[in-house]
């Protein structure tokens, strides 16, 4: 499953992730031990409002641990900053209720006007890692 954390200081690392996600991950008495396999540190820029803003994307597995990683983390502080932890959707296009492919969803094409997402928006990869190994790793920052 992946989390995304929501706007994080410019000046997080991947290390500071590492080190804000591992004491909810470790093995607890009747809990499974969680694996993180995936960081992503997104840069999404803003055009129109010269905005510039950071999200830490997490892929943890078994899924348990990452729901109590969202449960245990949200609105916790990372370098200073109170965030918010939750989990990360995929958007589907085979979700979506505003194609005419059944006659129910007919009532849905209207409904929206105007996309409500920003048009002018980049987003990049600042940092990336993967975690190859299911077994524990060794950090090497």
């Amino acid at each position: 499953m992946q989390i995304i954390l929501v706007r994080i200081p410019p000046d997080t690392t991947l290390y500071d992730i590492t080190q804000f996600l591992e004491p909810v991950l470790k093995k607890g008495f009747f809990v499974r031990k969680g694996v993180i396999e995936n960081i992503e540190i997104k840069i999404i820029h803003d055009a129109n409002a010269n905005t510039t803003e950071y999200h830490g994307l997490v892929r943890i597995e078994p899924d348990a641990a990452a729901k109590r990683a969202v449960n245990k983390l949200n609105r916790k502080a990372i370098n200073g900053k109170h965030i918010a932890v939750r989990e990360y959707h995929t958007r589907n296009w085979h979700n979506d209720l505003r194609l005419a492919t059944n006659p129910v969803n007919l009532k849905f094409l209207d409904r929206r006007k105007v996309d409500r997402r920003r048009p002018h928006v980049q987003v990049q990869s600042h940092d990336v890692v993967h975690f190859s190994s299911n077994k524990s790793f060794h950090r090497t920052f």
